[in-house]
């Protein structure tokens, strides 16, 4: 890590990140690459062994009071079995498009109405045509996510390697300006994808404008908290932009490995800083933090 990047490790601006909260009541976070390892078990660590960590992070959290947030491109049923075992309670589906608490017994679409018919944000952009545009813009080189892509009610997602800007330059130049193409990462799964693309992402296909940070800025609002009583966790550039609706964001070293822009975009958020460690150990060094600080 360069001398630069370093100036915005945890470990270096402790003082900094606790004058900017105050107590924290709701901890933020990203799912895959983030609070769980490869593979996605929560479990597993960034070395490809095995590691408690970021399930004694979460316990810390519970054992105080503090509600750890799931926030994540999953849809609400797979954020269920997620929240479930993990005994949590509250999440944002689909980038933030879908609020629930208390696992399902209350939920709130964040996303407004589009101009295209659809009893919900999934059936209209479905109805719109961009969909099938996009796949037949991108044959071999875009396709649904199976099976993530199943069961959705505000998104589309797809994987593939593609230009994000290109493909929303595409969309407006179809009609379809309403709507955005969000890159959420790195992935294994290949599909029927063509062998020669050098790496696979995740897109989501979504209503412009309704990104993670404005599902945590409708949260906030509806569970009245403030700015400095929240923080948040992830690895991507859309997790980063959580970083203007939170107190603190916490960048896991991962993120930073996988995503080159991010290198900069970082310096665009004075509250955002980078964990020494990757994947759950990096969310688990933040929150060892927070509590040992009396911050949490």
């Amino acid at each position: 890590m360069s001398e630069k990047w370093k100036k915005r490790l945890l470990s270096e601006n402790k003082e900094k990140i606790l004058s900017l909260l105050n107590k924290v009541k709701v901890v933020y976070t990203d799912v895959d690459a983030t609070l769980v390892g490869p593979g996605g078990s929560i479990f597993s660590s960034p070395q490809g062994g095995y590691t408690l960590r970021a399930a004694q992070a979460i316990l810390g959290c519970l054992k105080r009071g503090v509600d750890v947030t799931l926030v994540s491109g999953r849809n609400a049923r797979q954020l269920f079995g997620d929240a479930r075992l993990l005994g949590l309670k509250n999440y944002l589906a689909e980038l933030g498009c879908e609020i629930v608490y208390d696992l399902g017994k209350r939920s709130v679409f964040t996303v407004g109405k589009l101009p295209f018919p659809g009893e919900n944000p999934h059936e209209a952009i479905e109805n719109s045509g961009a969909v099938d545009a996009l796949l037949e813009h991108y044959r071999g080189r875009l396709e649904h996510h199976t099976p993530w892509s199943e069961g959705r009610e505000c998104t589309f997602v797809f994987r593939g390697f593609i230009d994000v800007s290109e493909a929303n330059e595409f969309l407006r130049e179809k009609g379809f300006s309403a709507l955005e193409v969000i890159d959420n990462g790195k992935i294994r799964n290949r599909g029927n994808l063509r062998a020669d693309l050098p790496e696979v992402h995740a897109y989501h296909l979504l209503p412009r404008g309704f990104t993670k940070s404005h599902g945590v800025r409708k949260d906030r609002e509806l569970r009245k908290l403030s700015r400095d009583s929240t923080v948040a966790v992830g690895d991507s550039p859309s997790d980063l932009e959580m970083a203007s609706e939170v107190g603190v964001f916490f960048l896991v070293r991962n993120g930073v490995e996988a995503h080159p822009e991010i290198k900069e975009e970082i310096f665009n958020y004075e509250n955002a800083f980078i964990t020494q460690e990757r994947m759950g150990e990096g969310f688990a060094e933040a929150i060892a933090f927070l509590i040992e600080e009396g911050a949490l």
